[in-house]
């Protein structure tokens, strides 16, 4: 675990709605068109995550499937703009081998995060791709939790 701080961040996205990783190869397929039509290839793939599924009803979670873009990058049809905030997070890498396994992965974030003393600040965790293999599902991917400081 390493802390980050990032920066202001515009992103393309597209919400899902409902139980978290269920449903989103239409988003990232419909995110990933939009920027090829867009002249946008390239920007890196985030997915945000705005509801503790602990504390929020499944079918309620929100996630956005994101892709960064230039600022000054305007929406169109169902893709929005928006901003991830200036903020230091908690991060940690990992090679994700199943689907089943992001779960674990966060779990054991927030457990060094609290181990570490660290106070969790009220924006939105997300996952950063590094890289996604479509015929396997492995997965290069950031965590980051939100932190004060």
């Amino acid at each position: 675990m390493k802390s980050e701080k990032i920066a202001q961040t515009y992103l393309a996205f597209i919400r899902v709605t409902g139980p978290y990783g269920e449903n989103y190869e239409p988003a990232v397929d419909q995110v990933y068109r939009w920027a090829g039509e867009n002249g946008l290839q390239g920007g890196q793939c985030l997915f945000i995550y705005h509801d503790d599924p602990d504390k929020t009803e499944t079918a309620k979670c929100r996630t956005d499937i994101c892709l960064t873009v230039p600022a000054g990058t305007l929406p169109s049809g169902e893709v929005g703009i928006q901003i991830l905030p200036e903020g230091k997070y908690c991060t940690q890498r990992e090679i994700v081998r199943h689907k089943t396994d992001y779960a674990e992965h966060w779990k054991a974030l927030k457990t060094r995060v609290k181990q570490a003393g660290l106070e969790l600040e009220q924006r939105p965790c997300f996952e950063l791709y590094h890289s996604y293999d479509i015929e396997t599902h492995v997965a290069d991917v950031g965590f980051y939790l939100a932190i004060k400081g």
